[in-house]
């Protein structure tokens, strides 16, 4: 096992000793732990938390107690978008893939606009039935801000282009600053 599964008291958690886990849990998990990938495996109804070393920068302030622990308890703050999902694939076996969505996370104490790439995919045990789901995800935070800036500079540079007196450049600064309030939350005009 990875560091920081080895590292969890498997055993006091309610999926058990290791050693007694379904034999499509340890080959989920070996998938996991070989995955340069950030991967979470989320397992049974209570979908406890398992994860290899590349995600746990995505859990944040909440490693280690992240580990082992249910879905909806270490993310209360998206659980609302992210349970859905999940329950498609426990009870449907549907395969979600989703693009660079939103998700106000409070990993480090304070909520942060973050945004992922990901995809649930369900994990059959030996009965064919959905024992989990299998996540493998990236967080596509910094590309979404920086297309989104170029975005607003370009528009800004566009703006001022067509302007022809002093008066008219701040006027298009100013709209065009407040079309673009994710990024530029408050800003001030000065006028010599």
């Amino acid at each position: 096992m990875g560091s920081l599964m080895r590292s969890t008291e498997w055993a006091a958690t309610p999926l058990g000793a290791a050693e007694r886990w379904p034999q499509s849990l340890k080959t989920a998990v070996s998938i996991c732990l070989a995955s340069g990938f950030p991967v979470v495996l989320w397992w049974g109804r209570d979908l406890r938390m398992l994860y290899n070393d590349a995600y746990r920068h995505l859990v944040g302030d909440k490693h280690p107690r992240s580990m082992g622990q249910s879905a909806r308890e270490c993310w209360p703050e998206i659980w609302d978008t992210i349970g859905p999902m999940l329950a498609g694939v426990l009870d449907e076996g549907r395969t979600t893939y989703v693009e660079d969505l939103m998700l106000p996370l409070q990993r480090h104490g304070f909520p942060e606009e973050c945004y992922f790439t990901f995809t649930y995919s369900p994990i059959r045990v030996e009965s064919g039935e959905v024992g989990g789901v299998f996540c493998a995800v990236t967080e596509t935070t910094q590309r979404v801000y920086g297309a989104r800036q170029a975005f607003a500079l370009r528009d800004l540079a566009s703006a001022a282009a067509e302007a022809r007196t002093y008066d008219a450049a701040a006027e298009a600064a100013l709209a065009c600053l407040r079309r673009h309030p994710e990024d530029v939350p408050f800003a001030l005009l000065y006028l010599e």
